[in-house]
């Protein structure tokens, strides 16, 4: 009985022996993980603690890179970053709106958008926006007239940008016209050490110069502008410069820049134009005339012969005025469009028979003149000769058909009256050229005569063979 029960004793033994060792190995593994986990997890958190800075110190840094917003970390660094950009994004929504609505013409809504865009972002932190908007406000209230203004914001815009160009060149020319000379010429001259080529900065400085009677300094400055520079660009440049004074009221400086763009290239009948515009402005149609005739002379603009014939109206004698057309006239005596403008002016003061002689003129020396044709014809007409006046319109008419716009085929010169992406007769694509009638009539001619020689040739060629066919032996 004793040795029984020491028997199950040490089976009870073995079995509790067995289950604690199953217990301990299903547990320890874990455990084991689990000690290692609590051993690493400084490490972890050390870890997260450093993507999480590295995250907010991306979003508080301005960088071009875009901000990675992955994980837990990078939403955090993404709304930080959208709560501080808040108001630089407004600004940036702002400027965009202003600088469409400035090109497209509206200057109302760029002038509010541009303030606002300068609002959102009060700490400036995007400064060449500001630059941007200062210059553009300047420029809507040197429109509107409001110089002071606009000093202010070009001010502020080398307060931001001090190497800004324009800035510095708008500034000084806000001096200038506010009648600040020696700040005026502070200013253009740093606009000169920042660029020295600049030509309209050279200008400003010339017309500042001529202003304040500093004969010697204004040579200077003139000099300095025409060297290195071809007659064109010169002309070009006082001429817009011209023009931004008579914008602007100021005929003095205007008439200088025309006389002198004149000057540098005569050739230009535009500046004539420009010229003579100022000066009737000026209540002086008669120096008017005789500058819109010097360009007349010079080479024939309708719009100048309008000017002419219009002011004429208006003065007591246009004698000189004819005079002077006939002077052009006879500079360009194959031109019949002079002959038209003095027929015109000779009617208007009743010299009918003499404007008629220069009225037929016209038609032989310019039959395309449908203008010449057509008050010819009404001339004749008036006076009861049908026959004339019937030839003359007829012949206008031709002339109005000769320059009838019309498709010709490059390869073989089918004609059209509207343009097709393929020949019919040749079978050919793209050839058709944009030419007037008369022109494709003239260039046509020469392929006939080349069609009529080769049908010509290719019916001898058919006769021929007939012939000699009809002399072969038969095959049968």
């Amino acid at each position: 009985m004793r040795e029984n029960m020491s028997l199950l004793a040490d089976i009870l033994t073995l079995l509790g022996a067995f289950f604690l060792g199953y217990i301990a190995g299903s547990i320890f593994p874990p455990l084991r993980r689990l000690l290692a986990s609590l051993l690493r997890a400084p490490g972890e958190f050390t870890r997260g603690a450093k993507n999480v800075g590295e995250r907010l110190r991306q979003a508080f840094k301005p960088s071009e890179d875009p901000l990675d917003r992955s994980g837990i970390s990078g939403a955090l660094a993404g709304a930080v970053s959208d709560v501080l950009t808040l108001r630089a994004r407004h600004a940036e929504a702002s400027f965009r709106k202003g600088m469409t609505a400035f090109d497209q013409g509206e200057y109302d809504l760029a002038r509010r958008e541009f303030s606002r865009a300068i609002l959102w972002d009060s700490k400036r932190e995007l400064k060449p926006m500001h630059v941007l908007a200062h210059l553009r406000l300047g420029w809507l209230d040197e429109e509107r007239g409001a110089l002071r203004e606009a000093r202010e914001h070009y001010q502020e815009a080398m307060r931001l940008d001090a190497e800004n160009l324009t800035a510095t060149v708008r500034l000084g020319m806000m001096c200038f016209r506010l009648g600040e000379t020696g700040p005026a010429i502070f200013q253009f001259q740093r606009a000169l050490e920042l660029d020295p080529s600049d030509l309209d900065t050279h200008y400003y400085l010339y017309a500042i110069y001529r202003q304040a009677a500093m004969e010697r300094e204004a040579l200077e400055q003139l000099r300095i502008l025409k060297a290195g520079e071809d007659a064109q660009t010169l002309a070009r440049l006082f001429a817009h410069h011209g023009e931004d004074n008579l914008r602007l009221a100021h005929y003095t400086e205007a008439s200088n820049d025309y006389e002198l763009a004149l000057q540098i290239d005569p050739a230009q009948g535009s500046l004539y134009m420009a010229l003579g515009d100022l000066q009737y402005l000026q209540q002086q149609p008669r120096t008017a005339l005789e500058t819109w005739c010097r360009g007349l002379y010079t080479g024939y603009l309708d719009a100048l012969a309008e000017r002419v014939l219009s002011a004429a109206r208006e003065v007591e004698d246009a004698w000189p005025v004819i005079q002077l057309v006939r002077d052009c006239a006879g500079q360009h005596p194959r031109d019949g469009k002079y002959d038209l403008l003095l027929s015109r002016l000779l009617r208007q003061v009743g010299e009918e028979a003499a404007g008629t002689r220069h009225l037929e003129r016209a038609v032989e020396l310019c039959p395309q003149l449908l203008d010449a044709q057509q008050e010819l014809g009404d001339l004749y007409a008036r006076l009861g000769r049908e026959a004339e006046a019937s030839a003359t319109y007829h012949n206008g008419l031709k002339a109005a058909l000769a320059q009838e716009t019309t498709y010709r085929c490059r390869v073989c010169g089918y004609l059209t009256q509207e343009e097709q992406p393929r020949c019919f007769r040749c079978n050919r694509w793209g050839t058709f050229e944009h030419v007037s009638r008369a022109e494709a009539h003239a260039r046509n001619a020469p392929v006939h005569n080349l069609l009529e020689r080769a049908s010509a040739v290719r019916a001898s060629l058919s006769t021929f063979w007939s012939r000699v066919a009809g002399q072969l032996p038969s095959g049968d």
